[in-house]
């Protein structure tokens, strides 16, 4: 009987969750005020408040009551290995294979951390089973009831709580606006670069190559070498890209940038830029020629006319690069 009893009572509270929504009604409001926030660390915050997105969230009411046929074995966190998004607020949760994860807020901002499985002991002596996301530090952030299997839902456990649905896609989601703005930067920066600028210099340290080309040293903290400059480049770009389309920033006969007794040297030669990219936001659509990526559409200034450059972006080690850029020019 005992069996039994368990077994009705997870039913009832599944269909209680269902009903429910993980306790959110139709009256719930959310507060999708944020703007470009920096990476959220403090310790004492908590993900519950989810302060970067300044978000209000409803008391989440659903909970796992262990039964004679639930152990803690049977959680993991390659349950939660994938992506997650809050659908109604737009934030994604990413769970890695190492059992590290990260929020990625809409509008800006970081958070990382890590997952265990913890048990908790109820009054009635019955076990819940969480999976609970910690801080660098070992702060916990929150907790999310471990529901029956399979699932692909989870709840936080705690008043103003969270709800996040998994990817089912086979697709990752498409980048949000702060990070096809820094896929923007990083292609002005290298068009800066292939028209001798991008870089500030010293010009009074020059060097002058045996066919009389100038060069002068950088002066930013951020590029002391030409490996500073390839490696943000990058980040942002695919090995294929960045060696086809910009190949002549390093290593060819007369390349922009060269390494001077360690220290970086841009070639002096002002010319005109192929961008003047605006200011407004990247707009994000469906990539029409790769399936498993995206286009990133960014008004460009062309000498007083208006055109818009595409840029093709797919997801690589966790980071959305540059395969491809079309212009009309």
């Amino acid at each position: 009987m005992k069996r039994t009893k368990s077994k009705l009572t997870l039913f009832f509270m599944l269909a209680v969750f269902t009903l429910t929504g993980c306790g959110k009604t139709g009256s719930d409001k959310q507060n999708d005020g944020s703007k470009n926030d920096t990476t959220v660390t403090t310790a004492s915050e908590t993900i519950s408040a989810t302060v970067t997105a300044g978000i209000e969230n409803t008391e989440v009411a659903v909970t796992q009551t262990a039964t004679d046929d639930v152990s803690a074995s049977d959680y993991s966190v390659s349950d939660l290995v994938g992506e997650w998004v809050q659908e109604d607020i737009g934030n994604m949760l990413t769970v890695n294979d190492d059992g590290s994860c990260s929020v990625k807020y809409r509008y800006g901002g970081t958070r990382y951390g890590t997952i265990k499985i913890d048990t908790k002991e109820q009054l009635d002596g019955s076990k819940k089973y969480m999976y609970s996301f910690y801080q660098p530090d070992d702060t916990l952030w929150a907790e999310f009831a471990c529901p029956e299997k399979p699932f692909d839902m989870i709840c936080s456990d705690n008043e103003g709580g969270m709800t996040f649905h998994r990817n089912i896609t086979g697709k990752p989601f498409a980048p949000f606006v702060p990070e096809a703005m820094d896929i923007r930067d990083a292609l002005a920066f290298a068009d800066c670069l292939m028209s001798g600028s991008g870089v500030e210099t010293d010009t009074n340290a020059e060097y002058i190559t045996y066919d009389g080309t100038v060069y002068h040293k950088s002066t930013n903290s951020l590029y002391r070498t030409t490996a500073d400059v390839y490696d943000y480049l990058r980040i942002r770009m695919t090995e294929e890209f960045l060696n086809s389309r910009y190949d002549s920033l390093f290593g060819t006969e007369h390349p922009k940038c060269i390494d001077v007794n360690g220290e970086l040297y841009i070639e002096y030669r002002p010319v005109g830029g192929r961008y003047s990219f605006s200011d407004d936001n990247p707009v994000i659509t469906e990539s029409e020629t790769n399936a498993d990526g995206y286009s990133i559409k960014i008004k460009n200034n062309n000498y007083g006319a208006e055109e818009t450059v595409t840029v093709e972006v797919v997801k690589e080690d966790g980071k959305w690069k540059i395969t491809d850029v079309s212009d009309n020019f």
